[in-house]
């Protein structure tokens, strides 16, 4: 679902290997999808730091709940080939922080309607009473792609935290912001 994604099997590549790889293909970010038990976790975004330097620096992470396939969504369209990425955030504070970092870390554009014409692919980013929000995908009006659910936002760049909060048994917990100490 990104713009001009290339995919790669990790393996057992370090991050200074996954670097290497992102210079030679000249790329502006890199994003590491980690497995827990068997299903995707956690997304880390990279930023590709200019010489002398050289590493990945964080910028964002992703805690997913729980991810939905296309193929699991009735008159899905089947996804890829995006050229053009916006951000759509739906209601609430919570979607549009987590909206904002999805602009940061993919490179996208925000937009303040999911029709807007110049974008491929559209991200949906909603409210979700289990955690921080859920994200969708929208190609050409219909769905498509995954949908994410997100438990957990972190920004590295500007410390911004997003975070299901834990509630006792039975009582419904809150999305927790904790906004960088300034």
């Amino acid at each position: 679902m990104l713009p001009r994604a290339v995919k790669k099997n990790r393996g057992k590549a370090t991050l200074r290997d996954l670097y290497y790889d992102a210079a030679s293909l000249g790329v502006r970010r890199v994003v590491v999808v980690s497995t827990w038990k068997g299903n995707p976790g956690t997304i880390r975004v990279y930023e590709p730091a200019p010489p002398p330097e050289q590493g990945l620096r964080p910028l964002a992470l992703l805690r997913l709940r729980g991810v939905r396939l296309s193929r699991e969504t009735p008159g899905a369209a089947r996804g890829g080939g995006s050229s053009s990425l916006g951000v759509y955030p739906e209601g609430g504070e919570e979607a549009r922080l987590a909206g904002d970092v999805l602009v940061r870390a993919f490179l996208a554009r925000l937009v303040f309607d999911p029709e807007t014409p110049g974008f491929d692919t559209v991200a949906l980013v909603r409210p979700w009473a289990g955690g921080v929000a859920e994200v969708s995908f929208l190609c050409g009006g219909r769905p498509c792609g995954p949908t994410l659910r997100l438990v957990g936002v972190v920004d590295y760049a500007s410390g911004l935290r997003l975070h299901r909060a834990k509630g006792a048994v039975g009582e419904a917990g809150g999305v927790a912001a904790e906004q960088p100490r300034g």
